[in-house]
């Protein structure tokens, strides 16, 4: 054998097996075909236009080795449209174009042509609106926000722009105590309060300060004075007065919301005799504030203590002339209260106890016990209080 013969021998030779090999890789890997949704997007488009409508997506089919079908990310295929030759606001109808990963080969697209429409691209600035939502922590008083930057650039398709009627940033206060400063996304929004997309805010976000500060609350309470030490033996408080006896409260609303009376410091009463007045400090809740000033003027009487005394007596009978009655029961018990002195020297015949009886027709009436006491003593219960009286007319 000739060394041309040896050589076309070798090249046969290798060809054969190059062929067995791709027949083998054929065999353990097989071809396979896969349709994914892909985003479709525009290239090259001058800075002067803008993209206002396109379909999102397209349908992609790809053909190549099973394993790789099957590993394909969709986000690893590109598809788009060519936009370098636009150069005015309109449709247009262009072919979809689609770049895949090696190994893989297109076998369609669908569709295969997409209309797409471009328009000039617009700028105009609006004011930044700040919206509240939500209820603050009771007592809590919100300030006026303040954003900055106050205007926002709203930049895009001149169609979308013309139809954006307000910019605006959302504050959630649910809850808030203390004032706070936000960086927050403006949102663009068109006369029926759907937020528009295709457009752009600039810059995107915005700061936004808020001051918080406490609610007033504004309350009339009674003044309850208080004493300290006791009154010596045989003395005791007769007579314990604040004036004024209400007040007007001011603070925050959860400090005066639940304040029902104002107490006074104690006012010692252990050396007092007689009546003292005497001015004293309100026992003020932090942060609550009262009208007229922190200060009371407390009335104090200290007499000696009073005691009680029963004494049995006899009913006498008051009535007009003409009129004969009789009265049952004719004693009734009287229980007096006074100085201790004044009432241990009281005899029962310094107590007169009676009743009268009006003219009017023979028979049986009920009529009230009233009791006569000396001066400085009080009367504190007769028992019983009425008796029946059977009159009878001469």
């Amino acid at each position: 054998m000739g060394t041309a013969e040896r050589n076309l021998y070798r090249v046969l030779s290798l060809a054969v097996a190059v062929a067995l090999w791709y027949m083998v890789a054929a065999d353990r890997n097989p071809q396979a075909e896969r349709a994914v949704s892909v985003e479709l997007s525009g290239r090259a488009l001058p800075a002067s236009l803008a993209l206002v409508s396109a379909p999102p997506r397209v349908e992609v089919r790809v053909r190549g080795p099973r394993s790789a079908v099957a590993e394909l990310n969709a986000e690893a295929v590109e598809a788009y449209v060519e936009l370098g030759q636009v150069t005015e606001p309109g449709e247009y109808r262009l072919p979809v174009r689609v770049r895949l990963p090696q190994g893989l080969r297109l076998v369609g697209v669908r569709p295969e042509e997409v209309v797409v429409s471009v328009d000039a691209v617009a700028r105009r600035q609006l004011p930044v609106e700040v919206v509240l939502q939500g209820t603050p922590a009771p007592g809590a008083v919100l300030g006026q926000p303040t954003v900055q930057p106050t205007r926002v650039a709203v930049q895009g398709p001149r169609s979308l722009v013309q139809q954006v009627q307000r910019a605006w940033v959302a504050v959630d206060v649910t809850g808030l105590r203390t004032s706070l400063t936000q960086s927050l996304r403006v949102r663009l929004e068109d006369q029926n309060g759907v937020e528009l997309q295709g457009v752009t805010a600039q810059p995107q976000n915005v700061q936004v300060t808020l001051p918080v500060g406490e609610g007033q609350l504004t309350r009339t309470v009674p003044v309850v004075p208080t004493v300290a030490g006791r009154p010596r033996p045989g003395l005791s408080v007769a007579l314990l007065e604040a004036s004024p006896s209400v007040v007007t409260a001011r603070g925050p609303q959860d400090a005066v919301l639940n304040l029902s009376v104002l107490l006074t410091e104690p006012v010692d009463v252990s050396t007092l005799e007689g009546e003292v007045r005497t001015t004293v400090r309100l026992r003020l809740p932090p942060r609550v504030r009262v009208d007229g000033g922190p200060t009371v003027s407390v009335r104090v009487v200290v007499l000696p203590t009073p005691v009680s005394r029963e004494l049995e007596v006899r009913l006498s009978l008051r009535s007009e002339p003409g009129v004969d009655a009789a009265v049952e029961p004719a004693t009734v018990r009287v229980a007096v209260v006074g100085p201790k002195e004044a009432v241990e020297r009281l005899q029962a015949d310094q107590v007169e106890a009676f009743v009268t009886v009006a003219p009017q027709p023979a028979g049986t009436v009920r009529v009230p016990v009233r009791v006569s006491v000396p001066h400085g003593l009080v009367v504190a219960w007769v028992d019983p209080p009425e008796v029946v009286a059977r009159t009878s007319r001469r």
